[in-house]
């Protein structure tokens, strides 16, 4: 795997370039940034062991009902945000849902099945029924595989246990996320957020502990690098 010196690589600057507001520009070069990232490991593991050190960064890394999310990278001005994403344990979003911001994903290990829906109401964004979407296409994301969603679109997805990708966040477009309103009891765990809350019901903060959990399960995959000292049991 090549590998290239983190100094030579502005994370900060390539984040502030993307163009959110123009959707084929910001897909080609979240695509790109993406890729650089998933092809550097030393890199990749710079990131994310730096978490523990980091309280802005740890703070902002959740425990989820669907995955564990680590925050790489915090843009000060709250422009975009990068994550790691591990998929544990309910591996099934298949509740129709949108979200509040445009992103880009890139499959680092596992995979899952995604369904791209098209909504058939006249409104286009916001509140909305199972009755108000129809499947469009659907794809199979794979690793090395990257993909851009913009906030409006509504998707679901079946995921392979363990999956882990790079998830790269942009600005906030919307208050809240939707879900199919006559499908929240399938949510099980988590829901939609109402209007004027900050978080969903289902999301916790990471302790430190459960970090070093997380990290060293991802060292032993081969997603980064084990930077532990000799001798420590696995």
């Amino acid at each position: 795997m090549e590998t290239h010196d983190a100094e030579s690589f502005d994370l900060a600057a390539a984040c502030s370039e993307i163009d959110w507001d123009d959707p084929r520009r910001s897909s080609r070069q979240t695509r790109k940034l993406l890729g650089r990232l998933a092809a550097d490991r030393e890199l990749l593991t710079d990131l994310l062991v730096g978490i523990e050190s980091d309280p802005l960064r740890l703070g902002r890394s959740e425990r989820h009902p669907l995955m564990h999310r680590l925050s790489l990278y915090e843009d000060p001005e709250r422009r975009c945000q990068l994550r790691l994403h591990f998929f544990t344990g309910r591996d099934r979003d298949l509740v129709p849902h949108d979200h509040k911001y445009p992103f880009s994903v890139h499959v680092l290990s596992g995979g899952y099945l995604h369904v791209w829906n098209r909504r058939t109401d006249e409104a286009q964004i916001g509140d909305f029924t199972s009755e108000d979407v129809t499947p469009g296409i659907v794809t199979l994301e794979r690793p090395g595989t990257s993909y851009s969603f913009q906030n409006s679109l509504v998707h679901q997805t079946i995921v392979l246990p363990g999956t882990v990708s790079l998830f790269l966040r942009g600005p906030k477009r919307q208050d809240r996320w939707h879900a199919a309103k006559d499908m929240l009891h399938l949510l099980n765990g988590y829901e939609a957020p109402s209007e004027g809350k900050k978080t969903h019901l289902g999301a916790e903060p990471i302790t430190t502990d459960e970090f070093l959990v997380i990290r060293d399960d991802l060292a032993r995959r081969g997603i980064i690098t084990d930077r532990r000292p000799s001798g420590v049991a696995a």
